[in-house]
């Protein structure tokens, strides 16, 4: 699975077990979905991480073959049915550069058609990632429902790590990309957004 279109395969060394996932009471779920699907993204970041405008490329909403691209442009169409098999109904992309450091910072949201379907999705793509030979996963600890990858690929600039994090709250699918080049960027940069991301999606009554 590629986060964006920019990304490719890699070969980290970093390995981990998959955590567990359980499906979250639907009881405990807002009964919509908020309009402004931009809001559901963490965004107290320092201020050396610049955002791109909103409603760009790389900063505004999703519709399903966008969605499909963002998440393997490689096999756009085949992500398009996942998608529409797990009851996708909108997303939201926000990207950010870190300031005088190469690395970048995207984290997209995806409504899925339910808290079960969402999961689903999640257990989809997280299974297919762990069996890549292309990447390895990282713990995600105090973040469940969750699972980190490593991969690497070859930019215009050089050698580049991503490291990843699917996340799922309610019928919300999170993903959280953070690339820089090799050996800038270790999973603990990205598990403390993750985290924060997790917290904003609680705030909002998605656990």
């Amino acid at each position: 699975m590629l986060g964006i279109v920019v990304l490719a395969g890699c070969n980290s060394t970093e390995s981990a077990s998959l955590p567990t996932t359980t499906v979250a009471s639907s009881a405990a779920l807002p009964s919509a979905v908020p309009d402004d699907l931009r809001a559901t993204i963490f965004d107290r970041l320092p201020t050396n991480y610049i955002e791109a405008p909103t409603g760009s490329e790389l900063d505004g909403p999703l519709g399903l073959a966008g969605t499909a691209e963002a998440v393997d442009d490689q096999e756009a169409a085949k992500q398009e049915a996942i998608l529409q098999q797990y009851g996708f109904r909108s997303a939201y992309q926000r990207t950010w550069a870190v300031k005088g450091t190469g690395e970048t910072l995207i984290i997209r949201v995806q409504v899925m058609g339910s808290a079960g379907q969402a999961l689903g999705y999640f257990n989809l793509l997280t299974f297919a990632d762990q069996a890549s030979s292309q990447q390895t996963t990282f713990p995600t600890p105090q973040l469940p429902d969750a699972s980190g990858f490593t991969r690497s690929f070859t930019a215009a600039t050089g050698s580049q790590v991503a490291q990843d994090i699917n996340l799922v709250r309610g019928p919300l699918f999170y993903h959280v990309i953070f690339t820089g080049p090799q050996g800038s960027v270790s999973p603990s940069n990205i598990l403390r957004i993750a985290r924060s991301q997790s917290t904003e999606a609680a705030s909002l009554g998605y656990v």
